[in-house]
């Protein structure tokens, strides 16, 4: 159970460092002829300006489901 709370948790902190990349990040502009990323840094940024927010609400959700289940286990 504590590997799973902590995958969860590891999942939740990715999930939301990648649904703030949109609100810190411009959204990287091309206008050659072959307007795709230049890198993979430009392509993870197109890819967290199109979930809209939704990356970062999944991974606060996330985060808020297992911190508490991981204090409850540290408990006992």
């Amino acid at each position: 159970m504590r590997k799973i709370l902590f995958f969860f948790l590891a999942i939740g902190i990715l999930i939301s460092f990648f649904g703030l990349l949109p609100f810190v990040f411009d959204y990287p502009f091309s206008d050659g002829p072959n307007s795709g990323p230049r890198n993979y840094w430009e392509l993870i940024l197109m890819i967290s300006y199109e979930g809209k927010g939704k990356y970062l609400i999944v991974g606060v959700l996330l985060l808020a489901l297992t911190i508490p289940a991981i204090f409850k286990l540290n408990r006992k």
